[in-house]
Formats: structure tokens, C-alpha cells, sequence
């Protein structure tokens, strides 16, 4: 016959090794985290830059055909204290395609790149002078972003390339950048087989956001639309209303350009809201007035994911380069 055991004994067994094992799960606790999602949140703020209009013809296209920097002046901007800077390129690089019928058509000088490179981390390539030179121009210049290496979106070979946002991770956010283009959307289109750009149209926006966050994995997800009227000081109610929807969908800010003015500025459910920063390198017509001025948008992003706006303002000289406006 065997031994009987105790019952205490039974019961403070078990209770010693739950302890262990307890003891031991607490222990593991730092180098095998229950969420691993958890652990990969953001721990520091981030600071995201964006420029409005950049046209390196005519005038800013001499001065850098001439070897000078058209954003010489406003390097302290841009640099200080800025994790992330994104402009938009309203001109075709390269010399391929041939020139369109429209009132003004513009091609970046020769040694664009060297400065767009030295000032940019990722370009916006969704706008209505991105197609000036056609298709063929846009293939020509998605060559030669490529080669000097200089990311770029909102334009590509085909429509699944110029819908794809700018991915990268800086301080352990996850930023996705959308361009989308409203100016004559469909025609200036790629489609599955022609080089062209982005349209801003629905269900694709939404849609495109949704993704960034739930497929990509993305707590930063902007889209840098290139919409509204030209000299108007206001945007539409319908822009409005779709960047609250666009909010709702998950955008963390809403950037525009394409007016030439500085737009006005609204918060909704704590995401800023900029419908134009007016122009930031682009030189004068007749009809302009008698000076440009242009906003640089800063975005800041805690680790907690609430967004501060900054706005700095920008006066362009007579070759349509940037300085800093004085402050007061």
C-alpha cells in the first residue's frame, strides 16, 4: 500500500508551484511583452515640415541654372528642429515628352534636384504642372527622381504607383504621405497603363487612409491635396466638408496647396486643418500681385498622437525665392 500524503501538503505544493511559475512569467515580463504593438508606440514627438508650390522655372530657374540656391534664405526654417520635410515639386525635371497647349507650362532647370535633394526628404508630384510635358514628362522625371534619389508621391508610372503614399518610420512613428490631385483630376489621371498622377476623388481618399492605418500599420497618415481656387482667400464648403470626412476616416492633418494665396486655417476633433500654403518658390506674372507671401506648416506629433500646428510666413523676392516674413 502506499504512503497517503497529506492533504495541507497536496494543497501547499500546488500553491508552491504556482508561485514559481507566477514568479517566473514576472520575471520575462521585459523581454517577452504581452502586446508587441504596445511596446512599438511612438516614445518621442515628431516634427513634420511642409512647403507649398516649388516652380524652379523662369526666375528661380536662372538663379539655380546660375549655381545659386533658391532656398538659401529660408535654410534655418527648414532645417531647425525638423524630423521630416515635404514640399510640392510644381514643375517637370528632365527634358523628355513634348510641351502641352496650356497658358503656362513649366520645366525645373537642369540642377533642380541638387537643391530639391538637399532641402527635401519626399516630394509631391500631384499637381496640374506635373503633366506638362505629358506622360512621356512624367516618366522622364520618376527617371530622374530615381536616380538622384529623392522619394517622391502622388505621381508614378500607373495609377497603383501614383495612389501609393511616402512610408518611412522617424522616432518610432510610422508616417504614410498621400498627394492627391482635384485640378482637372481625370484628365491629368495615370491609369493602369499611362504615367499620370493621383486624382482626388472618391471612395479612393478614404479609402487610401483606412489602408495607411489598418493595412500599413501607420499612426501618422497625411493626406497633401492639391486643390481649391486659384487667388481665393477661402476654400469651398465642399473641401470643408471632406476634410472633416477625411479626419473622421483617420487623417491626422489635412495639408492643401494649389491656390497660389495662404488659406485659412480650422482644427477639427484635434487635427489642423490647412486648405492652401500658397506658393514657396515661384516667381511673378502680370496679373500676380505686387508680392507673394506663403506659409510653411509645421506639424508636431507627441508620442500620445496630439497634433500642434505652426505657421511660419514666407515673403518671395522679385525672382519668386523665399525669406523669412519679419516677426514683430
Amino acid at each position: 500500500m502506499q504512503p497517503s500524503i497529506p492533504l495541507q501538503f497536496l494543497v501547499s505544493s500546488r500553491s508552491l508551484r504556482l508561485f514559481a511559475a507566477l514568479l517566473l512569467a514576472y520575471c520575462l515580463i521585459p523581454l517577452f511583452p504581452l502586446n508587441a504593438q504596445e511596446s512599438a508606440k511612438p516614445k518621442e514627438s515628431l516634427r513634420i515640415l511642409f512647403a507649398g508650390d516649388i516652380m524652379l522655372d523662369n526666375g528661380p530657374g536662372n538663379l539655380v541654372s546660375n549655381g545659386k540656391d533658391p532656398f538659401e534664405a529660408c535654410a534655418s526654417l527648414l532645417f531647425e528642429g525638423i524630423d521630416l520635410r515635404i514640399g510640392n515639386l510644381e514643375c517637370v525635371l528632365g527634358r523628355g515628352g513634348e510641351m502641352k497647349l496650356k497658358p503656362y507650362v513649366f520645366r525645373g532647370a537642369a540642377d533642380s534636384p541638387r537643391f530639391l535633394k538637399k532641402y527635401f526628404h519626399a516630394l509631391s508630384l500631384a499637381n496640374n504642372h506635373s503633366l506638362d510635358y505629358g506622360p512621356g514628362g512624367m516618366v522622364e522625371m520618376l527617371a530622374v527622381l530615381e536616380r538622384e534619389k529623392i522619394p517622391n508621391f502622388g505621381g508614378g508610372l500607373n495609377l497603383k504607383q501614383a495612389m501609393a503614399p511616402f512610408v518611412t518610420e522617424i522616432k518610432g512613428h510610422k508616417i504614410a504621405i498621400f498627394g492627391f490631385n482635384e485640378f482637372h483630376a481625370q484628365e491629368y489621371a495615370a491609369t493602369e497603363s499611362v504615367a499620370g498622377n493621383a486624382p482626388l476623388l472618391e471612395p479612393g481618399v478614404t479609402q487610401a487612409i483606412k489602408n495607411a492605418r489598418e493595412t500599413l500599420g501607420c499612426n501618422v497618415v497625411i493626406p497633401f491635396l492639391h486643390w481649391g481656387e486659384e487667388m481665393m482667400p477661402m476654400p469651398r464648403q465642399d473641401q470643408a466638408k471632406s476634410a472633416k470626412a477625411w479626419i473622421d476616416a483617420g487623417a491626422t492633418a489635412i495639408i492643401g496647396a494649389h491656390p497660389h494665396v495662404a488659406q485659412t486655417v480650422e482644427t477639427y476633433r484635434g487635427a489642423p486643418i490647412v486648405y492652401s500654403l500658397g506658393n514657396f518658390v515661384f516667381d511673378y506674372y502680370p496679373v500676380d500681385p505686387l508680392e507673394w507671401t506663403g506659409w510653411i506648416a509645421i506639424l508636431e506629433i507627441s508620442a500620445a498622437g496630439m497634433v500642434n500646428l505652426e505657421i511660419k510666413t514666407v515673403i518671395l523676392d522679385a525672382a519668386g525665392c523665399p525669406k523669412p516674413a519679419p516677426t514683430e
